[in-house]
């Protein structure tokens, strides 16, 4: 089964994503693309948290620590692109 804890997450998640999309749309930032892919990929996590509980659970279990692990990745490549950036930026000055 799931914890309270989960679903609130799921749902706080879910609610939040359209207001986060329109955020995302308006920062200019190098590797955004990055840090919106770790994003969803936290969520799909939480996603597959809640029907590991009802169904496959093997699976989605399995599923659910893939999707942290790749959304650690996605945010590490973030954070190298911002890193990348601010050194050319400085090189430049």
């Amino acid at each position: 089964m799931y914890q309270e804890s989960e679903i609130v997450s799921l749902l706080l998640a879910l609610f939040l994503t359209p207001v986060m999309a329109r955020s995302v749309r308006s920062i200019q930032m190098h590797g955004k693309a990055w840090f919106v892919a770790g994003y969803l990929s936290v969520v799909a996590g939480y996603v597959f948290t809640i029907v590991e509980g009802y169904w496959l659970y093997d699976l989605f279990n399995a599923l659910e620590h893939l999707a942290y692990t790749v959304s650690g990745v996605w945010f590490a490549m973030g954070g190298l692109a911002l890193l990348r950036r601010s050194r050319a930026s400085r090189a430049d000055a």
